[in-house]
Order: C-alpha cells, then structure tokens, then sequence
C-alpha cells in the first residue's frame, strides 16, 4: 500500500553514537540484517528537500546531499523516534545499507526544505537485491520512477533487482547508479524476459556506484576524527591537523588512504572499524575490502 509520509505508524529506536579512542573508531548501532526479507520503504522524488542527517547525526552537507539520488529507496529502520539529544523527532531510515536520520516536526510530518514531489511509501515489500540481465527476444519496459514514457530496455541489460510490490518490481539500471524504475518480471515466460546473473553480482556493480556506497562512510570518520582533535585541542595545546582517510579509486580496485601514513600503525583500530563498516555497506555487491600496506583496498572484479 503506497501512502504519505504522515501516515506512518509510530515505533521507537534506538541511538547510533560514534566515539574515537585511542586510535579506535568505535560506530555502535544496529543496521538492518542482511537477511532479513520483507519491510518498509518510503521513496521521495526530491530527497534533498526533507531534511537529513547522517550517521553520526549530522545534517547532510550540500556534497552529501547530492549522493542522495532522486526516487533511492529508503528502508524504513523506525518510522518515529529522537535523535540522540532525546526531543528531536525523526525516523530511521537506511539508504543502501547506510543509517540516515530524518527530520520531523511537532506534527509528526517530515520537516522540508522544499516541496519534496511525489511521496509513497511500500509497506511489507519483498527485499531481492540481486542483478539481473534482460535476455534476447523479450523486450522489456522500464516505467520510471517519477512517471513519463516507459522506456524500452534492449537486450543484455543488467539491472538490479531492489524490491517487490504487488506484480512490479523496483530495480536501478547497473549503467546508471542514480535511475530507478518499475519493470514487470514474468517468471515463467517462454521465452525467458531474463535470467539472474548472481545473487547481489559483483559484475553488476559499477565502480561509481561502489564510491557512492563507501563515501559516506569515509565521509563520517574524517568528520568524528576531526571534532575529536577539536575537542582535544585546547588541553594538549596548539590544535593539530588531524589525519584523515582519503578514497583513491582506480579501473582495477578502490583504495581509502590514511593521511599521514606515518600513523596507519597507531590508528590500526580506526581502519579495522572503517574496514568493518565497508564491508558492511558492500554487504550484496559481492566485493570485499581488505587491509593491505597500510590502507583499505577494494579489489573490483
């Protein structure tokens, strides 16, 4: 059933701090299961409008905001809540795999900044996040997400299947990290409309659409990093510049860098943690990271 924002039903959660000690990047929360089935999600045609916090609850940054694509699925993790000062009132939302926060007001609608366009939310959809390719002599059309003519998908397509709802369903084209749309998928057509590469393929997965994924999350250390030395500044002295991690993405592998690199040893914990996070927003590509030398390595297959 596809409604508004405001008729979401009200449920609690829980707070998602961050805390850097001793080298250690500490992220405490609890991300949706990688198994888990069925949920909630709301799409927006104008994201950017409502008003977002991060991880770390932290608004959204003008850059950030544009990693946020019109009509992206967002995965309800709690419709009503607070933020972590306990009288903000916001939901939880997760946009691929990673934790976001919205703003409501008093009322209970989502707080805007801008008319944010069409709004529906899918209640108990059927999660898939698995790539398919569209087979030879079956056409299909992709109606898209904000309306329009349909357009037609040509043979060899790869698409990423995200959800079920009713007899469509919802997919992102592998060409296009930021398109979404509906496609209706016969499972006993002859011949077949298409086939299922793999179950969440890494050869479905664009690089860009890898940087999309980890950004964030590299995003949200370099800022914890850099109100630690902030806050630590006036009791040690002079303030430092803190080290950050910085994305270096190639055609073969993505790298995230600490600098300086002098202090890949003492923050070995606060990559760990970053590595474990990067797993965890790749959760599905079929792509892993890994410490090698010092940084994070993405190998892209």
């Amino acid at each position: 059933m596809a409604g508004s924002p405001g008729t979401l039903t009200a449920r609690g959660f829980g707070r998602r701090p961050a805390i850097l000690i001793a080298g250690l990047l500490v992220t405490l929360g609890c991300p949706l299961k990688a198994g888990e089935r069925t949920g909630d999600v709301l799409i927006v045609e104008h994201p950017e409008r409502l008003v977002l916090f991060n991880r770390y609850q932290q608004r959204l940054t003008s850059d950030e905001y544009r990693q946020v694509p019109p009509f992206v699925p967002m995965v309800v993790v709690r419709e009503h809540g607070y933020l972590g000062d306990g009288f903000t009132p916001c939901a939880a939302v997760e946009i691929g795999r990673e934790p976001y926060y919205l703003l409501r007001d008093e009322g209970g609608e989502f707080s805007t900044q801008g008319e944010p366009g069409k709004t529906e939310l899918f209640r108990n959809v059927t999660f898939s996040e698995d790539t398919l390719v569209l087979l030879r002599g079956r056409a299909l059309r992709l109606r898209p997400a904000g309306g329009g003519e349909e357009i037609l998908q040509q043979a060899g397509a790869r698409v990423i299947r995200l959800f079920d709802h009713e007899s469509k369903t919802y997919v992102r084209l592998a060409s296009a990290p930021g398109r979404f749309g509906w496609l209706t998928l016969s499972s006993s057509s002859r011949p077949p409309e298409w086939s299922l590469v793999e179950k969440a393929s890494a050869a479905g997965i664009s690089p860009e659409d890898v940087l999309l994924r980890v950004r964030p999350v590299v995003d949200g250390a370099n800022r914890s990093l850099r109100q630690i030395y902030a806050a630590i500044s006036p009791e040690t002295g002079p303030p430092h510049t803190p080290p950050s991690f910085r994305l270096a993405p190639a055609r073969t592998e993505i790298r995230c860098i600490l600098e300086p690199g002098a202090l890949s040893g003492t923050f070995s914990g606060s990559m760990r943690a970053l590595l474990a996070e990067m797993e965890r927003v790749l959760g599905g590509t079929g792509l892993h990271a890994e410490i090698s030398e010092g940084t994070i390595l993405i190998p892209l297959r």
